[in-house]
């Protein structure tokens, strides 16, 4: 007999039913299949057995259909002489009908995907009514399609019937009823047919076919047992695979989503296994630290325990990891123990590891709190209703009361009577509100000696908002109003020039107010700003630095009336304030102009500085007052009259008047606009060719304009010096830097500018950017250009300002291709040491230089003493600025063959200058 594969999907419905049920799964099979008997214990698995022999008889379904349909045909082609032609042709429509009957029912089967219970009934319902068709229909062609004057057509219908009937036993065997009907109907008939003919030999072969016929019914409910074994094996082993799959997935979920780290090695100390958690100490991937050989880790602690666990030790570990040299160590707690095989034999250790590095924080926090709270300070600890619960031994020290005496009680036992109840209302108002309260209060100690404390009390508040208990923490101030006098002098004295801070000024300023409105004399506020002040701190230090101010301190204090005030703001910055000026503006001002050129003059003596002379100058900004202004209103006037002083060439005075306040505003209306600007792409580069010997173009370089919308096209000159101070130079910087790399990436396709540099100029806050070196990589990555055609203009000033930090960036920069020429050469004060470590190709000379060729001899000298240094360096020199053929011929005669300037052509956009350099002549 054929055996039959079994379907997948009754198996995965029954999984569903099983898996998806709350009660513990129960067994499809009461005994072993080897005991050829079961018993069907679960309605759902019962179920689910139909719906596999469903399965099964819709899939064999097409083989019979077709099977049973061509020996039809045969049968009637073979039967068409000795049947009548009418009777031959209803009995093959019925086969036709019937066959089509079953396709359909089969189609709509398959459609419908029945669930297992009421719908598999249903389906099997209606194919055993299609199997009872066919039979019948079978069962009439041995009657129908008879021949009784053939015995060769007699046996051919026999023999064609029998083995209709046995295929039958293979198609529908996985349904007893449908089998036993179809060979039932199929057969009896024929059997009939031959025991009514009274023949002897007929009646003989009707016996024979009712035995075959019984044996068939017998044999068929032993192939349907094992086919319903084989389904219940089936479905058994899908059921504990699903089993096994579920328990499985959970498992590795637990492992997964666990807080705590989890892997396995094999004996030969290799990771074969590790969840996340465990990747996450180690700060890797899973995937990266499976195979990894533990033998490789430094801390040798750690290596020893694992190796222990291998011995069959249960070893616990705890200690400091870090997972690489430069990390952070943290704490874990590690407990390993040996994995055995089936054998019991050791196969390789399974270690558990916790990060434990907030307990031990915690351990840490609670030591310093332990230790805290027996400081020298006396600390109480109370409940939120004000009992005693805790106190230190300083506590004892200070009061005179033991722990055991005070414990219980509450802080009045130590009232002095010195405080009405409105001053301890307001502390414990205090307390609720803020859950702080700080001040002087006077206490009785145990021998009844009244004594003035600090104290501060804190509430402690739990998550929930909940306060559970106040701490308070006092010292003794009564035999200290010393430190009261330095309270005061920190809170309103500058502590290196001990001159009133920013906080007294303001409040002395407040006063005079007060007192011009009121008497109508002017007053003045100077603000100080020393010049250069910096430099000495950055070239001597800081303690030199200190001794300047503690000088330029007493010289303004010395210099002033005794009424007048000096103050120090912070940092290089003085306040002076002089008050009771004349009642006249204009006399008030010279008065006040007087005072501050004789400041000037106090402060420009040489400072001695522990043996090196340091000259020193100041700008300050004038504000008069006499109105009862606001005092932060003042004091910002006088801040933009001192930076005007700064802008007017330093150590000089300036007063503050309207005009300043509208340059003020004016700048702030710039930056605003800048800001905008960048956001809506308003910047626009412009280039300026660089020749070689006068008609060869080498490159150009890039220029910024702002094309404002309202203000037409702004120069740089208006904008780079704000954009600098408020670091919006940053993104402006990158922004060109991009723009060069994508237009040196449009030229690499041209024959005509393929070759083409471009030089852009980079300010000292985008150099000195931390990033600035990734970002000129990425620029050139992106656009994928050849980094020898970026060139970066660095200033004197900008290279020497961070000699080291220079030196580091170039050289990376200079590794990936890019070239750097130092711009303004001979303006500043380069030291050529430096230039001969920095990696420059190119040196340009400065256009004042230029410009006087042919006027000023000694800057002709200077610019044929680069042109030599600059070759015998190696270095390319160039020089901006040229106007007129006379400085060109200079130039190349002493060798400097590279230019650029408006002899050739002013800086245009990119369309001009592609269009200028179409037009030159083809060297």
């Amino acid at each position: 007999m054929r055996k039959t594969a079994l379907p997948v999907n009754p198996v995965s419905v029954q999984s569903k039913t099983l898996t998806g049920s709350r009660s513990k799964p129960t067994s499809v099979v009461s005994q072993h299949p080897a005991a050829k008997s079961y018993v069907i214990s679960n309605p759902n698995t019962q179920a689910a057995i139909q719906a596999a022999q469903l399965s099964q008889l819709f899939a064999a379904s097409n083989t019979s259909l077709i099977s049973s349909t061509l020996l039809a045909l045969i049968l009637a082609y073979m039967q068409r002489d000795m049947i009548a032609a009418s009777v031959v042709l209803t009995w093959l429509t019925l086969i036709v009908l019937v066959a089509v009957s079953r396709t359909l029912l089969v189609k709509a089967y398959r459609s419908a995907a029945p669930e297992v219970g009421a719908g598999t009934r249903f389906w099997l319902k209606r194919f055993r009514i299609g199997v009872l068709a066919v039979g019948l229909v079978w069962g009439a062609a041995g009657f129908l399609m008879f021949p009784a004057n053939s015995s060769q057509h007699q046996l051919f219908l026999v023999f064609m019937l029998a083995g209709l009937s046995a295929g039958g036993v293979v198609a529908f065997s996985a349904d007893l009823p449908s089998a036993v009907l179809f060979s039932v109907t199929s057969l009896l008939p024929l059997i009939i047919r031959l025991f009514v003919s009274g023949n002897g030999l007929f009646m003989a072969m009707s016996m024979a076919g009712f035995l075959y016929l019984c044996f068939m019914v017998v044999s068929l409910r032993r192939i349907n047992r094992s086919i319903t074994e084989n389904i219940v094996l089936h479905l058994d082993a899908a059921e504990r695979e699903e089993t096994m799959r579920t328990s499985e997935q959970r498992y590795r979920l637990l492992l997964k989503h666990s807080p705590i780290g989890i892997f396995h090695y094999d004996t030969d100390l290799v990771v074969t296994y590790c969840n996340e958690p465990f990747a996450d100490i180690l700060q890797n991937s899973v995937e990266a630290i499976v195979g990894l050989d533990i033998k490789g880790f430094k801390d040798p602690a750690i290596l020893a325990a694992l190796q222990r666990a291998l011995q069959g030790e249960k070893v616990v570990y705890e200690g400091e990891y870090k997972p690489s040299p430069n990390a952070a160590g943290i704490w874990i707690d590690m407990t390993c123990a040996p994995s055995r095989d089936g054998a019991g034999k050791i196969a390789g250790g399974i270690a558990i590891i916790r990060d434990i590095s907030e307990r031990k924080q915690a351990e840490e926090m609670l030591r310093v709190s332990a230790i805290a709270f027996e400081s020298q300070s006396a600390m109480i600890v109370t409940s939120p209703d004000a009992v005693i619960l805790r106190v230190n031994r300083a506590f004892t020290a200070l009061t005179g009361y033991k722990a055991d005496e005070v414990l219980g009680q509450t802080p009045q036992m130590l009232n002095s009577g010195r405080h009405d109840k409105g001053f301890f209302a307001g502390m414990w108002s205090s307390l609720q509100e803020t859950g702080h309260w700080q001040g002087e209060i006077w206490n009785r100690r145990k021998n009844g000696l009244i004594v003035a404390e600090w104290l501060t009390i804190a509430a402690v508040v739990a998550p929930d908002g909940r306060i559970t208990h106040y701490v308070g923490t006092f010292s003794d101030i009564t035999e200290n109003k010393d430190a009261v006098a330095e309270i005061h002098r920190l809170a309103y004295y500058d502590p290196l020039t001990h001159l009133p801070n920013r906080r007294l000024l303001q409040d002395r300023l407040a006063q005079e107010l007060v007192a011009g409105a009121r008497n109508g004399l002017y007053g003045a506020i100077l603000f100080l700003d020393l010049d250069n002040f910096k430099t000495l701190n950055d070239t001597r230090g800081h303690d030199d630095g200190d001794r300047l101010l503690v000088e330029v301190a007493r010289r303004l204090r010395a210099t002033v009336r005794e009424c007048d005030i000096v103050g120090r703001l912070g940092g290089d910055e003085f306040l002076v304030l002089l008050a009771d000026l004349s009642a006249d503006a204009e006399l008030a001002a010279m008065q006040t102009k007087q005072v501050g050129e004789k400041l000037l003059e106090a402060l420009a003596h040489p400072y001695d500085l522990s043996g090196y002379e340091f000259h020193c100058s100041a700008s300050i900004g004038i504000r008069l007052y006499r109105d009862q202004e606001l005092a932060e209103e003042l004091l910002r006037h006088a801040d933009l009259a001192m930076y005007q002083a700064k802008v007017a060439g330093r150590n000089t005075v300036r007063f503050f008047d309207p005009s300043m306040q509208a340059l003020a505003t004016a700048r702030a209306e710039l930056e605003k606009d800048l800001r905008l600007a960048l956001a809506h792409n308003q910047f626009k580069l412009y280039f300026q060719p660089q020749m070689y010997r006068n008609h060869q173009v080498v490159g150009a370089e890039v220029l910024l304009r702002w094309q404002h919308p309202e203000r037409g096209l702004v120069s740089p000159l208006e904008f780079i010096a704000l954009a600098e101070k408020t670091s919006l130079i940053l993104p402006i910087g990158q922004c060109v830097v991009e723009a060069a790399c994508a237009q040196l990436k449009l030229w690499e396709g041209s024959e005509n500018w393929r070759q083409f540099r471009l030089a852009i100029n980079v300010s000292a806050r985008q150099f000195r950017a931390a990033d600035f070196v990734e970002q000129v990589r990425r620029a050139l990555d992106n656009n994928g250009v050849n980094p020898d055609l970026l060139e970066l203009e660095l200033t004197e000033s900008l290279v020497l300002e961070n000699i080291n930090d220079t030196i580091l960036k170039m050289q990376a920069l200079r590794d990936m291709g890019v070239r750097f020429s130092l711009d303004d050469f001979g303006t500043g004060y380069s030291s050529f040491s430096y230039l001969t470590q920095l990696p420059f190709d190119q040196l340009k000379i400065d256009r004042s230089f230029v410009h006087n060729i042919g006027v000023k001899t000694s800057d002709a000298v200077i610019v044929q003493t680069i042109i030599g240094m600059a070759h015998n360096l190696g270095i390319e020199v160039i020089a901006e600025g040229v106007e007129t053929d006379a400085q060109r011929l200079f130039l190349e005669q002493h060798g400097c063959h590279a230019c650029q300037g408006f002899l050739f052509s002013k800086p245009v956009p990119i369309e001009e200058f592609m269009a200028w350099s179409r037009r030159l002549p083809k060297c």
